[in-house]
């Protein structure tokens, strides 16, 4: 799990910086504001599974405080044709069910493009991945009936929609609508995930004056020169079997997928990949103890289809899997992939996905790719 929380910060700590510093190449001078926000929130969680449809019934709220940079600056403009804001957010949570649920606190950066930022109105999307610290988790025990959390270390996502209104140059009301979802990415088990929508409101400060410059379009400027390219990657983690038990098994796997660019940002890709997960093979040769011969194979190959949001060296990938081979069932026959991955030289890079069956996430993995 350290390992994880280690290079999902590092992934995210360098995009941070590639999106709010790397634009001073291009010698512009235009200053990015530093602005201070805080918010509350207030929720509900989603049943998703008959294990905790009992401890649903309760309404999260919390209190959000973010430090960001309102990028300005020419060359990250022109990825977008937007201004988004970059920093780092520190949310609180209260469960509504201390006895079973408790509290959570995140740390997670984040990335925020921004719509019309210069009129009174505008609106914003912001998408967020960090470590979050759970104060309740499943212990057969003391806590049976939380299946949502079995690490007190977890992680924490998040997607958002605002509405903002400029009251004056610095300061900003806003009214936003979030979904969060807190899970360990499968490591360990129980692992049901939580997820809870959130309605919040609050203020954003701006330390300096904020001037939005007015720019025109450029439609002929290329930021991708290919057209395509293709993805070819290995990955690995690791899992238990059971609830409570202490015994990690390997999990390891490779892909290839075919990218084709469609908008100035924005591609198609579609692949597959193999999965070899090992928890799972201890899983099978329990389940047939008796007659080992009759057990399944638990390899599982996958046909893939998604996007690839394309921001500099960084890259936000959504793909849906369809097993085409699975002689042990997974928990359902399609399958989403979220992940984040960064470009260290022209062609390799690193990255983080999170693998989830429905609501349930399956796994968490890091990976080493190559594009060419």
């Amino acid at each position: 799990m350290r390992t994880f929380i280690t290079v999902l910060l590092l992934l995210l700590s360098l995009f941070v910086n590639e999106a709010a510093i790397a634009q001073c190449q291009d010698g512009d001078e235009t200053v990015n504001p530093l602005s201070l926000g805080i918010r509350g929130h207030y929720g509900f969680i989603i049943p998703h599974s008959k294990a905790i449809a009992e401890i649903s019934n309760s309404n999260p709220w919390g209190i959000e405080v973010d430090l960001a940079w309102h990028l300005m600056r020419e060359r990250i403009w022109k990825y977008c044709y937007c201004y988004p804001r970059t920093g780092f957010s520190i949310n609180y949570y209260n469960f509504d069910f201390p006895e079973v649920l408790g509290h959570s606190v995140a740390l997670y950066p984040y990335i925020e493009p921004y719509i019309r930022p210069h009129k009174k109105f505008s609106v914003s999307f912001r998408f967020g991945i960090g470590p979050t610290w759970v104060t309740k988790t499943y212990d057969e025990e003391t806590n049976p009936d939380n299946f949502f959390f079995s690490n007190h270390l977890s992680f924490i996502a998040m997607l958002n929609a605002a509405v903002n209104y400029r009251l004056n140059s610095r300061i900003s009301a806003r009214a936003a609508f979030n979904y969060n979802h807190i899970s360990n990415g499968g490591l360990e088990q129980p692992n049901t995930g939580m997820n809870f929508p959130t309605v919040n409101a609050g203020i954003d400060y701006s330390l300096t004056e904020a001037r939005f410059p007015d720019r025109v379009k450029d439609t002929m400027r290329v930021l991708y020169p290919e057209k395509s390219w293709w993805d070819i990657y290995i990955l690995g983690t690791r899992k238990n079997v059971n609830n409570g038990e202490e015994k990690h098994y390997p999990v390891i796997g490779a892909g290839i997928y075919y990218n084709y660019l469609i908008l100035r940002i924005l591609a198609l890709n579609a692949g597959a990949e193999w999965i070899s997960d090992f928890s799972e093979k201890e899983r099978i040769s329990r389940e047939y103890i008796q007659d080992p011969s009759s057990a399944p194979n638990h390899n599982r190959v996958a046909i893939l289809a998604g996007i690839d949001l394309l921001f500099g060296r960084i890259s936000f990938i959504h793909q849906w899997g369809f097993y085409v081979y699975a002689p042990y069932p997974a928990r359902h026959k399609v399958y989403q992939r979220y992940g984040l991955n960064l470009r260290f030289t022209g062609r390799l890079y690193l990255g983080i996905n999170i693998k989830a069956h429905g609501h349930v996430a399956d796994l968490m993995d890091a990976r080493l790719g190559f594009r060419f």
